[in-house]
């Protein structure tokens, strides 16, 4: 089957308003949540477009990412129709069969309905994103939670990609989060949390690295905590899912 392809366009002002058209377009369409639409591979899918190259690899990988952050599938192909509408270009049939296969891949290899994670009892990172996207569409959320990560360097190398390792830090982490509302997902080495900033739950992420810092005779290494208010605006939110997103595929590739 022959690609439909746009003609070649100067990217720039054209990619940004092409993303802007785009939205605008599966919004009306009936995109469910605004502020979990733009992903790194809407960009990629968008740019195929205006330089005129087969879309069908954009459009997998755009699928896989979707259907990671729990999107449907039916949702998931209008938003890339409406891109379509936008362009003034027939529905590219290959790109909506490349979708669906890469919607459906990344289900059967993530299972992104999984609230949990196996190996740690933590959040998993589709579920971590989707309570941070549900915080942000709360009128006081970006002003009461706070965002935090841990960081160590793995001085112990052996421990990289470690199963024992993930299940002592996610027990730990149970241990020491008292908060039930409090949400935590470990990644090779670090550790992110959203909760509310009250005194307890910061003396409760004080013991965690503390623990971290001497578990297994400090093979963890130094642990750096750091903390970051929620966004306030969109592009600020964009920019946070693109890098939650891009440790997520790091951590995947391995």
């Amino acid at each position: 089957m022959k690609i439909q392809t746009a003609p070649e366009m100067p990217v720039g002002n054209g990619l940004s308003l092409l993303l802007v058209r785009w939205q605008d377009q599966t919004f009306a369409d009936g995109w469910r949540f605004a502020r979990d639409w733009f992903v790194p591979e809407v960009e990629a899918m968008a740019l195929t477009l205006l330089n005129g190259v087969s879309s069908g690899g954009a459009a997998r990988r755009l699928g896989a990412s979707r259907s990671f952050h729990g999107v449907g599938i039916g949702e998931t192909m209008a938003d890339l129709r409406s891109l379509f509408t936008v362009s003034g270009l027939p529905d590219n049939h290959r790109a909506l069969q490349e979708i669906a296969v890469g919607w459906v891949e990344a289900g059967e290899q993530e299972q992104p309905s999984s609230c949990t994670d196996v190996a740690t009892g933590l959040a998993t990172p589709a579920h971590f994103e989707r309570v941070i996207h549900e915080a942000l569409r709360t009128a006081d959320g970006a002003g009461k939670l706070v965002l935090g990560t841990m960081r160590f360097p793995l001085m112990d190398k052996r421990l990289d990609g470690s199963w024992t390792l993930s299940a002592e830090v996610g027990r730990i982490c149970g241990q020491e989060f008292t908060d039930d509302s409090a949400v935590q997902m470990y990644r090779r080495d670090r550790v992110d949390f959203l909760f509310q900033c009250s005194p307890a739950n910061l003396a409760d992420a004080a013991r965690c690295k503390e623990r971290f810092e001497s578990l297994r005779n400090g093979a963890l290494g130094p642990c750096e905590l750091r903390y970051q208010p929620l966004p306030s605006t969109d592009s600020e939110a964009m920019d946070l899912m693109a890098r939650l997103r891009s440790i997520a595929e790091w951590r995947q590739s391995r």
